[in-house]
């Protein structure tokens, strides 16, 4: 007999089972389609408005999900993530081409440029001399504080005629112009008493106003409440205006939004495109990339080309765009 006692049962284990890449992608099927339609419902409050901002990366999703519920033969959610693809990109495909190319014109087209420089952009140099290259008429430069002064004496130069709004940290902004200006001012629309410049110039023998903006973040109720105050400020501005308007900026709103969709239909501002305006101009680094950067015009204005920058040390690209007068 031996002494030797029994082997002792090996102990079960306690680990959960890994997920399956199966389970896995239904998770992520689950959450696309789902922030798909709560982003439909942007009026009912501002975190349905928040998740509306990203139809780029639903229409990928929702194609993912579509071959993964066709290899898996679940007909259900093919269905269903079919009906969402279509969905996005119907909210999308409007945004393609929001004009027709204007009647031809001898007159050189108006250039205008906005592009947020990024306080903290490590190379404010490069930045500037991008934005004395582009040669608009019109510069927008959102994001401009007092570090920034020394740099911006290049483009003070060559327009003489500017503001400056340089003490307002993140929301600090200037804009520059070679064309006569008759009278300037600048807006605070909010309790934040965010700057939005207001340029009243001359193109070509008719009045032109300009409107240079950047409303803080919706990020939170507050911020959301704030972002919608001053699109609302300014739509109510432009809505009293007669002639041709422009407003430029980092909006932080795309285009399908529903604080963008207030602003266009309560000011008569509309994009008025030739080129696509869906093109993501901040984030290109990060899949959350969206387009917040715009040029929205009114008054028989035509945006004919659209051109978004190159990286030059901010999180956003820049946007120069070519405006003609449409057919009168």
């Amino acid at each position: 007999m031996s002494d030797d006692a029994p082997p002792a049962d090996k102990p079960k284990s306690t680990r959960h089972p890994s997920v399956s890449l199966g389970g896995f992608c239904e998770v992520i099927a689950f959450l696309s389609l789902t922030c798909t339609w709560l982003g439909s419902l942007g009026s009912y409050g501002w975190k349905f408005d928040l998740l509306s901002h990203f139809r780029l990366q639903y229409v990928l999703a929702c194609a993912v999900v579509l071959v993964f519920a066709l290899i898996r033969r679940r007909t259900l959610l093919a269905l269903i993530a079919l009906f969402s693809l279509l969905w996005n990109v119907q909210i999308v495909h409007p945004f393609h081409q929001t004009a027709e190319v204007a009647a031809g014109s001898k007159k050189k087209p108006l250039r205008v440029m906005t592009f947020n420089v990024m306080t903290t952009n490590h190379n404010p140099v490069a930045a500037v001399s991008h934005a004395m290259q582009s040669d608009a008429d019109i510069i927008c430069l959102p994001e401009v504080d007092d570090t920034w002064r020394v740099a911006l004496e290049p483009l003070r130069i060559k327009y003489p005629r500017h503001v400056e709004e340089m003490n307002n940290g993140n929301f600090g902004i200037a804009c520059y112009t070679r064309l006569p200006l008759k009278s300037l001012e600048v807006r605070y629309f909010t309790v934040w008493r965010l700057p939005t410049v207001v340029m009243n110039l001359d193109h070509l023998g008719r009045p032109l106003t300009f409107i240079g903006t950047h409303p803080i973040p919706p990020m939170s109720e507050v911020d959301a409440q704030a972002w919608r105050e001053q699109l609302s400020g300014i739509a109510t501005l432009v809505a009293g205006l007669s002639g041709e308007v422009i407003a430029a900026g980092d909006f932080n709103a795309t285009p399908w939004c529903e604080g963008m969709r207030l602003l266009r239909e309560k000011s008569g501002l509309d994009f008025h495109s030739v080129d696509p305006v869906w093109p993501p101009t901040w984030g290109l680094r990060l899949p959350m990339m969206i387009p917040i950067d715009h040029v929205l015009v009114k008054g028989g204005l035509v945006v004919q080309k659209r051109t978004i920058g190159p990286a030059m040390g901010s999180d956003h690209r820049s946007v120069v765009v070519e405006i003609v007068r449409g057919v009168p």
